[in-house]
């Protein structure tokens, strides 16, 4: 995901690239189940069942599934600009459109979203976020632009919107510094480094690193 808004024109798609196209979103679909499903573990770990969660940074949806399965949340939050950023994923693979994505998300969880289990929230997650009241979440799964500046935006509105003694995970911890996504890293380093915050999950092989915040005073 990038921070700033695509001004690509999406161009037309032949018969034989949609195809093609088709063939490698099958094959991403079970390569990504496979990641999806690893994370299993941290989730059961780290993460108590029920409360109300949110998941900021969607992508096509294929982790949504699992979270809300192995969290077994009240409710959870699906945030992500979708196409408000990039008619299409340039870095993506098989069919990057953001529609099509948004569109298979809603399907997926159609009986969910009607009944209120699971919302949609188009937009970038800090504005997203910002509506939010204070205390809001149990936890959150953070998975969006990993870029330092933006993830550090990001958990300094978390920190307000998450309760006392929640959780704020996520994806890629990178501690080497050349690694384009290490301000992950950076970002949560820092955030542990104030009196109160606990970093309880660090892993460099699964990628998956979880806070919990400071309790209630």
């Amino acid at each position: 995901m990038s921070e700033s808004r695509s001004t690509h024109a999406v161009r037309a798609v032949s018969p034989a690239r949609r195809v093609l196209a088709h063939a490698e979103e099958l094959v991403a679909e079970r390569r990504d189940r496979g990641a999806c499903e690893a994370r299993v573990p941290f989730l059961r770990e780290v993460i108590p069942p029920g409360g109300v969660g949110a998941e900021i940074g969607v992508f096509k949806g294929r982790f949504s599934p699992v979270l809300l399965r192995e969290t077994r949340a009240v409710q959870l939050h699906l945030i992500d600009p979708w196409y408000l950023l990039t008619p299409e994923w340039h870095w993506g693979r098989g069919d990057r459109s953001t529609v099509n994505a948004l569109r298979r998300i809603l399907g997926r969880f159609r009986p969910e979203i009607e009944a209120g289990r699971v919302v949609v929230h188009v937009g970038d997650d800090r504005e997203v976020l910002a509506r939010f009241p204070d205390a809001t979440f149990d936890w959150v799964y953070l998975d969006s632009s990993h870029a330092y500046e933006h993830t550090r935006q990001e958990l300094a509105i978390l920190r307000h919107k998450v309760k006392p003694g929640g959780l704020i995970a996520g994806d890629d911890w990178r501690p080497a510094p050349a690694h384009p996504h290490h301000g992950v890293f950076r970002a949560v380093q820092e955030l542990v480094s104030e009196p109160g915050w606990e970093l309880i999950h660090a892993d460099e092989q699964t990628l998956q690193w979880a806070v919990r915040l400071p309790g209630p005073t």
